[in-house]
């Protein structure tokens, strides 16, 4: 048995689609369709039920499925530590898109691009899953407040600050602001399952203030479209001042001392390691 065909009916069955499954494996559906077919005669019995509106698991797809997970968690952490052995090769690393944008490409600029992959996220469960069903080997995010089982070591600490218009009528000429002057505004925000947008959510009940979101959208640089548009203003972590557009002003808030702390999160802790040693 070859694990492309376990894996090829994985994502069939989680998808219940041979359109999807083989979108996301990025092959055509007979190549897909015949890497089942291997499967199902392999293991001497139907795995799926073609209907209408997509498959149906057979009782041995459903025996097999309840199995796959484990079995390929298995593999993914041999390869993995053999990769290790090897100098780290082939890991994928999960982050925000802001990560992705700025903080990566500037640490791995000079590193052998075949030594990883970058999926982006903008869900902090998401990238736990990712880790939990070894899709990812590490993801970065503040995870402070997140139980899990992972190793996780700190990368960098960062400040948030008000991003406004340069012509904004009330902020945008002023060079700092308090947070008494902006609590009552309402902002643009990032979404919810955002850790940035998590501990904003926070800081203002702390400061017993109420949190007001005119908008919400999943990409900063979306916010920081609306921004330069001057139809809104937001409050995000520093990583977002690199670059931008001359129209937009990064000011710092007084009295408003939170902090994003960027953590490694790593299924393997010798992995976690080494990509810690490429990022620093």
């Amino acid at each position: 048995m070859r694990m492309e065909w376990l894996e090829a009916f994985q994502v069939t069955a989680e998808t219940k689609s041979l359109t999807k499954a083989s979108e996301l494996l990025h092959m055509s559906q007979p190549a897909l369709s015949k890497q089942i077919k291997n499967l199902e005669t392999e293991l001497g019995a139907a795995l799926l039920t073609r209907t209408t509106v997509g498959v149906t698991l057979t009782e041995a797809g459903d025996q097999l499925l309840a199995a796959t997970s484990n079995i390929m968690n298995e593999w993914n952490g041999v390869k993995r530590s053999i990769a290790v052995a090897q100098g780290l090769q082939g890991i994928t690393i999960g982050a925000w898109p802001s990560i992705g944008a700025s903080f990566l490409p500037k640490k791995l600029a000079c590193t052998d691009r075949s030594q990883y992959k970058l999926k982006i996220s903008h869900s902090y469960m998401e990238l736990l899953e990712g880790l939990h069903d070894g899709k990812l080997d590490v993801a970065l995010f503040d995870d402070r407040d997140i139980t899990h089982p992972y190793y996780s070591t700190p990368v960098y600490t960062e400040s948030f600050r008000l991003y406004v218009n340069r012509d904004h009528p009330v902020y945008g000429s002023k060079q700092h602001v308090t947070f008494q002057e902006i609590k009552d505004e309402a902002f643009v925000m990032l979404l919810e399952t955002c850790d940035a947008r998590t501990l904003i959510h926070r800081a203002f009940e702390e400061h017993g203030a109420t949190l007001n979101v005119s908008t919400e959208m999943e990409f900063g640089h979306s916010i920081l479209g609306f921004i330069e548009a001057n139809i809104g203003i937001s409050i995000l972590p520093d990583i977002f001042s690199n670059g931008l557009s001359p129209s937009i002003k990064a000011i710092p808030i007084e009295d408003f001392n939170i902090k994003r702390r960027l953590s490694l999160i790593a299924r393997d802790p010798q992995v976690g390691k080494k990509v810690l040693a490429m990022l620093r």
